[in-house]
């Protein structure tokens, strides 16, 4: 079952049963924009994008989070150099916090919206979001292959 994160406490809840993301990585990563081209070539636009990640952890208990950001206005993916080291790509603690009524998550407890190095972080910022623990997901197999449907 999806739950919704509308405010700080749904934030602060996910953070809590998830560990603060703590030992988990971003396994998949799946970008939608409602944007498309019909039979009869016009282009329909409706100006909202989605994110979907997919989080593995190392804890036995949840161990596979599935995230869908939605109405998302800022998406930063870095592979940065610095992390090339696998044993850095490991999320020791994330940041997930309401600011003027968006939704930001990083994947760093360094990270901060107003600091000059923000983009050196993987993050987004969205207006709403919601969660669920997956059935399954600790193995190599891509699972978010499937269209995200918004009316969930």
């Amino acid at each position: 079952m999806w739950k919704s994160m509308r405010s700080q406490a749904g934030s602060d809840h996910l953070m809590t049963v998830f560990r603060s993301f703590h030992d988990s990585c971003i396994k998949e990563v799946a970008l939608q924009t409602r944007e498309f081209v019909d039979e009869r070539r016009a282009m329909h636009f409706d100006n909202r994008t989605f994110v979907r990640l997919l989080f593995q952890s190392q804890f036995k208990k949840d161990a596979t989070l599935e995230m869908i950001f939605e109405d998302v206005l800022d998406f930063n993916w870095v592979q940065d150099e610095r992390k090339a080291d696998p044993g850095l790509s490991i999320i020791l603690h994330a940041v997930c916090l309401w600011k003027n009524d968006m939704l930001y998550w990083a994947e760093d407890l360094d990270w901060s919206l107003e600091a000059e190095d923000k983009n050196d972080f993987r993050w987004l910022a969205a207006k709403q979001a919601r969660w669920r623990f997956a059935e399954s997901g600790l193995d190599p197999a891509t699972l978010l292959s499937e269209p995200i449907d918004s009316t969930d």
